[in-house]
């Protein structure tokens, strides 16, 4: 038996309208698990942006009052609160960071980055990237002896609900403990996933659509009116996530309040369940390609941010999911190749059983406790 004493992990992030949610999600996703681990957490963030997502999710916070993207200029005031709240180790999640940044706590606890790019290597103790294209950098060569690497889609932190699916979805039991909390029989029928989707609703199909918190290109409203043109496309009902930074609410509302079959959803509790419901998916790169891998759903995705451009390789690799390309560079050819791949997708069965196979590949579901685990280690 393993006797766990109790260890306090500060974690630094943030989300706000420039780098919407992801990075303050996935922490939160790792926190849950390190509490089974007797870990307990306090997030550090520059502004209060998060603090509403953090007080959702139970998670204890504290504000340094700093600019987000010079972090370098919080390092005395981070210092003094992480010695304060007894913080031995300290989990980052931010492209804002530098080597001298990390210098600089280093003395006071050991630190974990959550590094998807390999700009530069970095002063830590442990590097975490989740994604399969981490065999593209030399992280081995360049972390040998010096670091602990986590690497590959063992380690993707999928949401709690996310887990939840993939056990019940693969008939198996989880060799990590999963929280109790989200298992409640509200959340329960989010998990019907004998239910044959778009085969047996002759011809009526569900579209997810997600673009990320920022929505920096305009990507839904684009999809919504090029899809509008279309036949196929007719019958069909968008439930659409807007992003608590999205820039083009107002837009999106007034599409919705003229075309009832577009239901725009906001401040989602469950995307495990509202993704239940669909039947394919159009969505940005990003963690949420994942999620959709243990949901099964066919997806098309494209590209909106440097940091995305190498998932394009992985998932569109044995017919995984369809890709419409980089929106940055022509928005209007994207959102056709989006449109055009969504068609294929309703019109084509076959594909839409190959893709669900692919998908059930990818991820076991397991990753954000594995994480909290090698932190509890370290």
């Amino acid at each position: 038996m393993v006797i766990r004493v109790e260890q306090i992990v500060g974690i630094r992030a943030d989300a706000n309208e420039k780098i919407a949610m992801g990075h303050i999600m996935r922490c939160i996703t790792i926190a849950k698990q390190m509490k089974n681990l007797r870990q307990k957490t306090i997030f550090f963030t520059a502004d209060s942006y998060a603090h509403d997502l953090l007080e959702a999710a139970g998670m204890e916070y504290i504000c340094l009052n700093t600019a987000w993207d010079r972090m370098e200029e919080e390092v005395n005031r981070l210092r003094e609160e992480l010695e304060k709240a007894g913080c031995r180790k300290l989990l980052v999640d931010s492209y804002q960071v530098t080597g001298t940044y990390f210098d600089k706590i280093r003395d006071i606890c050991k630190i974990i980055y959550m590094d998807d790019c390999f700009e530069e290597v970095y002063p830590v103790d442990m590097v975490i990237n989740y994604n399969a294209y981490h065999v593209r950098f030399p992280y081995r060569k360049a972390y040998e002896g010096k670091a602990k690497l986590l690497l590959g889609t063992t380690y993707v932190p999928l949401r709690e609900e996310f887990q939840k699916a993939y056990f019940q979805k693969a008939g198996i039991e989880p060799k990590f403990q999963v929280s109790p909390l989200f298992i409640s029989g509200r959340e329960e029928k989010a998990f019907r996933f004998l239910k044959q989707r778009i085969d047996e609703k002759k011809g009526k199909a569900s579209i997810f659509l997600s673009s990320g918190g920022g929505d920096t290109y305009d990507a839904l409203s684009g999809i919504l009116v090029s899809t509008a043109k279309e036949e196929a496309f007719c019958r069909a009902v968008f439930h659409v996530v807007v992003g608590k930074f999205h820039p083009n609410r107002e837009k999106l509302e007034g599409m919705a309040k003229d075309n009832p079959a577009i239901k725009l959803h906001y401040n989602v509790g469950n995307m495990a369940e509202l993704m239940e419901e669909c039947d394919v998916a159009v969505s940005a790169a990003g963690t949420v390609l994942f999620e959709l891998c243990a949901m099964q759903i066919p997806t098309v995705f494209f590209v909106c941010a440097d940091n995305q451009m190498y998932d394009s390789e992985f998932f569109a690799q044995e017919e995984r999911m369809l890709f419409a390309g980089d929106i940055r560079e022509n928005r209007e050819e994207c959102l056709g190749r989006i449109g055009g791949n969504l068609k294929r997708l309703l019109q084509d069965k076959s594909l839409r059983k190959r893709m669900k196979e692919a998908l059930s590949q990818v991820t076991d579901g397991q990753g954000a406790a594995r994480i909290a685990e090698e932190i509890w280690k370290l």
